[in-house]
């Protein structure tokens, strides 16, 4: 089962991102693609059919800000501390700051030229039109002689870089690129390819990781990127928070292995909880979501916690009902900003529910399966505008239809009024699948009649 974000057709190359030489040959090749993304919105172009595709631009568009090809990648392994004075300042602020080392700008300077890097991230190279005996393998120590030629010689590099704070950048590429938009990836994000979705969803995770972590958890240095935006690390020789100098007091990251230096993936449980006899799914929503929206019920995973122990819990505590059997059913990695959404169904012992212990939801109820069907087979498939995507999400300043609240209850109690989830959400793809009797490969004993 792939759900919508997943399905990745390109060769990561985990193995090669602290190469030098292989990044170098891979960011100035004629065939790299950059993905530019303008506040986690990637650029996107509509093809004559309507169908929104992922649109990219080449080296020669972007050099100017990223820098020389031979220098962006100098010390991208992050080893050696004293490597990083003499690292050369990149792209436009060495035209802003009039310095060429790093080890000749003052201590604010440094500071500012760390933190207002704009995040370039290396995604992989596409080797779908490779023969197999072409393709990359894995290698323990790459060398000097490490390329994109000896490594992948039908490959085509991809990358994503935050324009964010470039407006010249991002002006140039819209004057270039006539119906080229940065658009929101889940607002109306079905009409995009699968694997194109998945190629957004990496980039969106790791521009949003980089730009998000600026200074270190553990002695609150800045922290610059390494392995081309796989990895963040110290400054060396900067004051720590206790003000005492850097030298001095070596952060604990720079030994061993630590989570906050890599991206994280938060694990977020949802699931499709059924009547005890099997003939119901349970749906709720929240006070801010769009009128007469119902999703599966859904929750992160606490420390010390089994997949099972989650869903078990978010339910009792979101509807009061005890869950006996649960199972897997699929993954979907889901970027906003970085979950793997591990998709369960569950079983409960009882219809009891009770949304008054928790604030989470303004309604829960149990919905039949001819009243799931019949909206499956009734409406047209859901796009979610910006509006209603910040609704979803709960961000402050987001409206509300006045009358949502009051209306979604009652149009819910009518058959096939209320709407699902787009089919880019797993939850869709559950809620097919119990309606269609294809969530479970064997019924659970506990379920009497499927």
């Amino acid at each position: 089962m792939e759900n919508y974000y997943a399905g990745n057709p390109l060769n990561r190359l985990s193995y090669l991102r602290s190469s030098q030489a292989f990044l170098t040959s891979a960011l100035r090749s004629a065939k790299a693609k950059f993905l530019p993304l303008d506040s986690l919105s990637p650029l996107c172009k509509h093809d004559k059919d309507g169908a929104r595709h992922l649109h990219f631009v080449g080296w020669k568009d972007v050099e100017a800000v990223v820098g020389e090809a031979e220098q962006v990648f100098a010390g991208v392994d992050g080893k050696r501390d004293e490597d990083v004075p003499e690292l050369a300042v990149l792209g436009l602020q060495a035209k802003r700051l009039g310095k060429t080392r790093v080890g000749d700008l003052s201590h604010d300077e440094k500071m500012r030229y760390f933190l207002d890097q704009p995040a370039l991230v290396f995604l992989g190279v596409d080797e779908r039109s490779a023969p197999e005996s072409a393709k990359s393998l894995p290698v323990s120590k790459p060398d000097e002689h490490s390329t994109l030629e000896t490594h992948s010689p039908y490959g085509e590099p991809y990358w994503a870089l935050d324009v964010s704070a470039l407006p010249d950048l991002k002006e140039k590429i819209l004057q270039a690129n006539e119906g080229a938009k940065f658009m929101e990836l889940r607002s109306g994000a079905q009409t995009m390819p699968t694997q194109e979705a998945s190629i957004a969803a990496e980039a969106r995770a790791l521009v949003d990781w980089n730009t998000r972590n600026k200074f270190c958890p553990a002695c609150a240095r800045p922290i610059r990127s390494v392995w081309a935006g796989w990895k963040r690390s110290c400054i060396p020789g900067e004051p720590s928070a206790d003000g005492v100098d850097g030298q001095a007091t070596a952060c604990i990251s720079r030994k061993g292995v630590h989570n906050f230096s890599y991206p994280r993936t938060d694990p977020v449980v949802i699931m499709a909880v059924l009547s005890p006899d099997g003939e119901k799914i349970l749906l709720g929503r929240q006070r801010t979501w769009p009128a007469r929206f119902y999703s599966c019920l859904a929750g992160f995973l606490e420390a010390g916690e089994s997949l099972e122990e989650a869903v078990r819990r978010e339910v009792y505590e979101e509807a009061g009902i005890v869950v006996g059997d649960v199972g897997y059913h699929s993954s979907q990695p889901w970027p906003f900003p970085a979950s793997l959404m591990f998709g369960c169904w569950g079983v409960a012992k009882t219809e009891e529910i009770r949304v008054d212990l928790d604030n989470e939801l303004e309604d829960a109820r149990f919905f039949t399966r001819d009243q799931v069907l019949k909206v499956i087979q009734s409406t047209k498939p859901m796009q979610l505008s910006r509006e209603q995507v910040a609704r979803i999400d709960g961000k402050e300043g987001a409206s509300s239809d006045k009358h949502d609240l009051e209306d979604a209850k009652k149009k819910a109690d009518d058959e096939g009024s209320f709407l699902m989830p787009p089919a880019t959400a797993i939850a869709n793809t559950l809620v097919r699948a119990w309606a269609t009797g294809k969530l479970f490969n064997q019924a659970p004993a506990s379920v009497s009649k499927m």
